[in-house]
């Protein structure tokens, strides 16, 4: 039987020979100059860390120091919700007095009843002769004495009072009325040389040969030049006893 000796019952030989490990600094110096080069480099490449500090907290305070402080004041306090949400409403002095009166205790206005009916007969006019139109149109012809006493005359308002006539040629009565009629007043407008440019009716004499007969005459009529553009003013014409047919100029 063989017995074994001790250094059989190692799993690793150990060598006997002991030295000085010079793998083992150098591994440990190489690991050393690397970590160093390392912190080195990256201490150069990146900038260092710059801290901003926080503001300091401020507090602002609406003190009734300025106009826009007031403003705002006085906004907050009309918009306050207090204010809306308070139910303490004041009653009105006297309120449980008033007592209930019904509509129908007030007298109202009585329905107007069914109209009663007249028995009056209707009065017809009396029917009147055949030939009466044609005596009133005979008597209505006529011109009052009054009216053949005076001529036509033309008054000129607003204006164009202000402004002369240069040129003012007496009425050529080419149509004459049979009966009186209403005067005639034109709005007339005159350009800076004095000339009548416009002519528009405003009252109608009920004659409308008459009211042509005062549009002709205002174009032949001229005043004095103004530094106006336009003027306007009226022209009314009181008809006279020549523009009338009587038994004087009766063809």
């Amino acid at each position: 039987m063989k017995t074994a000796t001790p250094e059989a019952d190692l799993t690793f030989a150990t060598p006997d020979e002991s030295g000085f490990p010079y793998i083992l600094f150098f591994c440990v110096l190489g690991s050393l100059i690397a970590h160093a080069g390392t912190f080195f480099l990256f201490q150069v490449v990146y900038p260092q860390r710059v801290t901003i500090p926080q503001p300091a907290p401020q507090v602002s305070l609406l003190t009734p120091s300025s106009p826009e402080n007031i403003a705002l004041l006085r906004w907050i306090e009309a918009e306050d919700p207090a204010l809306v949400a308070n139910d303490n409403a004041a009653a009105p002095p006297g309120l449980a007095e008033v007592r209930y009166h019904p509509s129908f205790a007030s007298p109202r206005t009585a329905p107007l009843g069914v109209p009663v009916e007249t028995t009056a007969a209707v009065r017809f006019p009396r029917a009147k002769d055949r030939l009466a139109p044609t005596e009133t149109a005979n008597a209505t012809a006529g011109v009052p004495s009054t009216i053949q006493d005076r001529a036509t005359s033309i008054v000129f308002s607003g204006p164009l009072t202000t402004r002369s006539l240069t040129k003012n040629p007496p009425l050529a009565f080419q149509y004459r009325a049979v009966a009186p009629e209403e005067p005639t007043t034109l709005l007339v407008g005159v350009n800076d040389q004095g000339e009548v440019r416009f002519t528009l009716l405003q009252q109608s004499s009920g004659d409308p040969a008459l009211d042509e007969l005062a549009v002709a005459h205002l174009r032949k009529v001229s005043f004095a030049a103004s530094k106006m553009p336009m003027t306007w003013g009226f022209a009314t014409f009181a008809w006279g006893g020549d523009a009338y047919t009587s038994a004087s100029n009766a063809p």
